[in-house]
């Protein structure tokens, strides 16, 4: 979450409610006399809009302690001794990471469960109150409770009881009303960052996808008379994938927040005096909950000049609750008032909502917009605000006179975190849903605990009363009336989640039926009404469409193993290519599923996909009787009971279904295993389907161990349990155990081999000494020296970077190779001279070096004053992407080689920074064999260095520079004959030729880093050691995020920059930062601690995040080099550890993995080097 939601400062200073002792008497007495900005004085701002009242008076805190409560709470633990869903376990500690210490420090905030344990805690508001009702002005015995109690209108507390603008023809109709200078509308703007290991996630997903779907179509459908089988199963899976897709949008994007304005005490202000309608209906709830809702809506902290009003909906015409907010204002001089007594229609829909129309109409009666400043709260019965829920919300509405809500998510006291089944706290939803939908502008509403712009909401036409969910058609509404929605990622408010098997089935029967209504509606389907924008459309139909899809897959699942089993079919023919398909669509998917923040998440997830399995025939019931019904008509609305009103009605007809599945399952298990042990001739398929029943009964199993034998202790251990074995049956058809043998390998040809894929991969004029190995290469693309562009006379050489860009010349990979290729002759000189490879490392670190020297020039001039131009790329994506065959025949004619530059002016310090550190650490290969050489590559380091840091930029940042730019034009000084300059890309070369769409650069000062090491080492120059320090810090500060991942590439230097500093720095005072940074980094690729890198069963590691053996092969060179480094910070047995992690992994790539990995060498190799990439020490094959 953003920033200014995880300030705590202002809370833990003044508004602490996470003790008990807030609730004391004790405390109570403490805080008699409050700071300065808890009190105030009635202002009223010249603008008519402006109309809001603090308190007149100094504000006391008076309160007991609630012994309801305390008895609630030992209730629920005794439930919990028999079995029961009770929220507290050992020590009565809340069983959930709400309350867990160690989640302190995660970004969604902590819920305050001591909210529940009082009434009264906050000052008394001096609000002059009366008991306002329609036919007394007295309190009335309970033969009066049929009576209608009224709110009265919003400006019923003015001076004069009215404000005549708002009430004359000049008022605006309901709408964004201005609140700048002469009534302008201040417009919000949304902000966003993409979420790149999101969307390569997402992107991966797809790409897997689409192979996925081609394999099954031509490798899987040969079933005969069973291919109308095949199809269904096919179509299922690909409905099956759409929602992946659909849940996949959300984590593309991340919304970016903007620190809430606060005042010197560090409390959040606001620029309007906003007043807050808090309406909180009820229907049969009991008074000890209620209780609790309306004095934490009372109690919660304001902004400096707001004030609030609350308003118990009773639907129940309950004379007790009715006496106790009658009794409450009088005690405490609150603002709140009862309201009840309304008619209900024939065949009423949605009861709350029309509880809440009813309050609504009353407050803001006519058709009139009023006064900008007026705010409406809805918290149902049960959700409990905290203390800063108004601090954390209001000033939400000041950025934009258009924002018209403000959401939060909702979490629940009485769940067991562990045993979730039914999914109430819906991580999923809250914290990665949401988080997209706030990116890209979706409202969702939830029904409770969010802010509504009184005029938005009156605009809306109020809560919806024509469908079950009125929560998401309001969403829908504000979103077709454009307004924005603001989503706090904190838990803001804590309520009761139901517990009862009938009230769950109950609760998402209604969601599911409510939804289906809206999209079938001849006038509500967001399919058919205007304003809303295609991908909208797609989103508002999302919600329906995972219950259709939730009501056919979960079946269907079900049965494929039941078939399996017992007719000896398979849906899928199981081939080679399907096993591959199936093993990386499964691992892509569970990537895109699984895709958390925090490490205990993806069990929350996990809880997701059993609720799914659970409710199938819910959402099957719920569509049949939404289809049934005329499109809704006829369903009613029944509310959620909760507290001492929980329903006890038999839970069968809800549960028979579930039953019905596993016993079919259990018994199908047990015919599979017989089938088994006898030697059935569908091996293969049956062991399959055993496995995947065995997976297919956990969800009904874990409804029948939560409805008749516990839902405490023993239920969470049976959840761990079964979420271990969840993923255990998942991949247990892909494992095969055998024993694997060291082998000995002949690592200097190894190596030679490694050195030859670079000369396959050469270009240009080639040297006259390959080996014999790459005899068959001949001169490619050596028109690219003869033909001017941008300014460069010769842009041959080099190497083809390979992967998706083809033979497309990418210089920062380029610049890392080199300077890698370099480094590796630098510390292991004894083992290349011993191989006899040192004469072809160091040609290769030399075709690499020359050619970055051809690839940057002065932008102005003769000299560096005005900056660098850089030749990022050379060869147009587009047509290299689409040819497969020789380079040798091609010509400028038939392929096309366009250059793209950059000037370092307007932001290439990443660039700089990489080339700088390629031409340092090549000088230092040549120092001594090649002086002259090695002198030009030291003027090329120092020269380019010298211009990456005017601006600190990545050069990927603006890129897409044509001659008809302003850019372009800028450089020249002109706005005609720009392209004869050779300074920009002409169009028709330029459009579609980038490759900065996939070597989009992440991070600058990481490259910065990297390259003042290489030059400190070279130079030995104080100066460039004062930068080391300067972006080291910068980078921790500004780019760390992508360190968590562990990545060694191109893009990512941190950790090798980490490891050449440790060497450089050796046993200095300074060394140590390096040293405890390296060792921690390579800590977790060693012993795969931390959760980020894995190990395949034969022995790789790799990173989910980048999963490339040229990434696992960069960490283990880099773990070599450190292994190597002659420090008394390294102890033996590291260093021992660190060179067998590395021997390892070579091992691997040369035949450890079953065949040899590198062109052209060991044992069933690859015989033939494709273009890939270039960016490993050793082949990436």
């Amino acid at each position: 979450m953003g920033e200014p939601y995880s300030d705590r400062r202002y809370d833990q200073k003044d508004f602490d409610a996470s003790s008990s002792d807030l609730f004391s008497e004790s405390s109570s007495r403490e805080r008699d006399h409050t700071p300065a900005e808890y009190s105030g004085s009635e202002e009223a701002d010249s603008r008519r809009y402006m109309h809001g009242r603090a308190p007149s008076h100094p504000t006391d805190k008076g309160g007991r302690r609630d012994a309801l409560g305390i008895l609630l709470r030992l209730a629920e633990a005794l439930e919990m001794d028999e079995g029961g869903a009770g929220v507290a376990e050992a020590g009565g500690a809340l069983d959930s990471y709400y309350a867990d210490d160690h989640y302190g420090d995660e970004k969604m905030r902590q819920y305050d469960p001591d909210l529940l344990n009082s009434f009264d805690s906050n000052p008394k508001r001096h609000l002059n109150y009366a008991a306002r009702y329609s036919r007394s002005e007295s309190l009335v015995d309970e033969e009066d409770a049929m009576l209608s109690y009224e709110a009265l209108p919003w400006n019923s507390d003015l001076e004069g009881g009215h404000d005549p603008f708002w009430e004359s023809e000049d008022a605006p109709a309901p709408g964004v009303i201005g609140t700048g200078e002469n009534g302008e509308i201040k417009r919000f703007k949304r902000q966003t960052r993409m979420n790149w290991t999101g969307a390569i996630t997402m992107l991966v997903y797809f790409g897997v996808l689409c192979f996925y779907l081609y394999i099954r179509v031509s490798k899987t459908m040969d079933l005969g008379q069973y291919l109308w089988y095949g199809i269904i199963v096919l179509v299922v899976e690909i409905m099956g994938a759409s929602t992946t897709l659909l849940y996949g949008v959300n984590l593309i994007l991340h919304p970016v927040y903007q620190p809430l304005p606060k005042d010197e005490s560090g409390k959040p202000m606001v620029t309007l005096a906003y007043h807050v309608r808090v309406l909180v209906p009820c229907y049969k709830e009991s008074l000890e909950i209620l209780a609790r809702t309306c004095s934490a809506a009372l109690d919660a902290v304001l902004p400096e000049g707001c004030t609030r009003t609350v308003y118990l909906c009773d639907d129940g015409g309950d004379v007790t609750k009715r006496k106790w907010v009658q009794s409450k204002a009088a005690e405490k001089g609150c603002s709140i008032f009862y309201v009840s007594g309304r008619k209900r229609a024939p065949g009423e829909m949605n009861g709350k909502s029309a509880n809440l129309n009813n309050c609504l109409k009353m407050i803001y009666p006519g058709d009139r917009a009023v006064p900008p400043n007026e705010m409406v709260a809805i918290f149902d019965a049960d959700q409990v605000a905290n203390k800063d829920f108004y601090l954390k919300t209001l000033p939400l509405f000041d950025a934009g006179d258009d924002v018209g809500m403000v959401l939060s998510p909702q979490a629940f006291y009485n769940l067991n975190q562990r045993a979730d089944i039914f999914n109430h706290s819906n991580i999923h939803f809250w914290e990665y849903a949401q988080h997209g939908y706030d990116a890209i502008g979706f409202i969702s509403c939830t029904g409770t605990n969010f802010l509504i712009r009184a005029n938005a909401f009156k605009q809306a036409g109020w809560s919806p009363e024509y469908t079950l969910t009125e929560d998401y058609m309001l969403g829908m509404v504000l979103k077709q009336q454009k307004w924005h929605c603001r989503y706090v990622e904190e838990y803001l408010a804590v309520g009761e989640a139901p517990e009862q098997v009938r009230n769950c089935f109950q609760q998402r029967s209604r969601w599911c039926k409510g939804h289906f209504q809206i999209v079938l509606s001849r006038h509500h389907s967001p399919l058919m009404i205007r304003g809303l924008s295609p991908f909208m459309r797609i989103m508002y139909c999302s919600g329906v469409w995972s219950y259709v899809v939730g009501a056919i897959t979960t079946p269907l699942f079900i049965i494929i193993p039941l078939l399996t089993i017992w007719a000896g079919i398979f849906p899928i023919v199981i081939s080679w290519w399907a096993a591959l398909a199936l093993t990386i669509y499964y691992i892509a998917q569970s990537m895109v599923l699984n895709y958390s923040k925090k490490w205990w998440h993806p069990e929350a997830l996990w809880f997701a996909n059993i609720s799914n399995m659970i409710l199938w025939f819910t959402y099957v019931k719920g569509a049949f009787r939404a289809l049934t019904g005329k499109f809704g008509a006829g369903i009613t609305f029944k509310t959620t009971i909760k507290g001492a009103g929980k329903l006890l009605d038999s839970v069968l007809g809800d549960l028979w279904m579930p039953l019905l599945c596993f016993i079919l399952s259990a018994v199908s298990l047990g015919v599979g295993i017989q089938k088994l042990v006898n030697g059935a001739s569908v091996v293969t398929t049956l062991t399959i389907s055993v496995v995947w029943i065995i997976y297919s009964m956990i969800p009904p199993y874990l409804l029948i161990h939560y409805t008749w034998i516990g839902r405490g202790t023993t239920l969470q251990f049976m959840c761990r349990v079964a979420f271990v074995l969840s993923f255990v049956t998942s991949i247990c058809a892909m494992l095969l155990l055998w024993a694997v043998y060291p082998k000995d390998y002949d690592f200097g040809s190894a190596t030679k081999a490694g050195l030859d894929f670079y000369e396959a991969q050469m270009v240009g004029t080639l040297p006259t000494n390959l080996s014999n190995d790459a005899s068959y290469r001949g001169n490619a693309f050596v028109y690219e020296g003869t033909t001017a562009q941008l300014g460069f006379t010769d842009l041959s050489g080099g190497w083809c970077t390979g992967n998706e860009v083809g033979c497309a010349k990418m210089t920062q990979p380029t610049a890392m190779v080199t300077a890698f290729l370099a480094w590796s002759l630098l510390a292991f000189p004894t083992g290349y001279s011993k191989s006899d490879n040192t004469a072809e490392a160091e040609q290769a670190v030399r075709w690499g070096a020359e050619y970055l020297l051809k690839l940057f020039r002065p932008t102005v001039g003769s000299t560096y004053a005005g900056g660098a131009t850089i030749i990022y790329q050379v060869g147009n994506w587009s047509l290299e992407s689409q040819y497969w065959g020789t380079y040798e025949p091609l010509t400028a004619a038939t392929m096309p080689r366009p250059a793209y530059n950059i000037s370092t002016a307007v932001g290439a310090s990443d660039l700089a920074g990489s080339m700088a550190a390629a031409f340092a650490a090549s000088a230092l290969v040549f120092q001594h064999s090649d002086p002259t050489f090695a002198t030009q590559l030291t003027t090329a380091a120092t020269d380019l260095y010298g211009t990456a840091t005017a601006p600190l930029a990545s050069y990927t940042a603006g890129f897409s520079y044509t001659c008809t730019s302003v850019f372009a034009k800028s450089l020249v000084g002109a706005a005609s004959n720009v392209s004869t300059a050779n300074l920009c890309v002409t169009p028709q070369d330029y459009d579609g030729g980038s490759a900065l769409v996939a070597y989009n650069s992440t991070s600058f000062y990481d490259d910065l880093l990297w390259g003042s090491a290489w030059l400190y080492l070279l130079t030995g120059e104080a100066t460039y050691m004062t930068d080391v320090n300067t972006y080291y810090y910068a980078h921790l500060a500004n780019e760390a995020i992508m360190d968590a991942k562990l990545i060694t590439d191109w893009d990512n230097l941190f950790w090798a920059s980490n490891v050449l500093l440790a060497n450089i720095t050796g046993d200095s005072a300074s060394s140590g930062s390096f040293h405890q940074a390296t060792q921690a980094f390579l800590k977790q690729w060693v012993c795969g601690s931390g959760g980020v890198v894995k190990y395949t069963n034969k022995g790789r590691a790799f990173n989910p995040s980048a999963p490339t053996l040229g990434d696992s092969l960069n960490t283990a060179f880099i773990s070599a080099v450190y292994a190597n480094i002659q420090s008394t910070q390294i102890s033996s047995a590291i260093a021992f550890k660190l060179t067998c992690f590395s021997r390892s992994q070579v091992r691997y790539v040369l035949g450890d993995a079953g065949r040899s990995l590198v062109s052209g060498w060991g044992h069933k190799p690859p015989t033939h080097v494709q273009v890939c990439s270039i960016t490993g020490v050793v082949s990436t094959y």
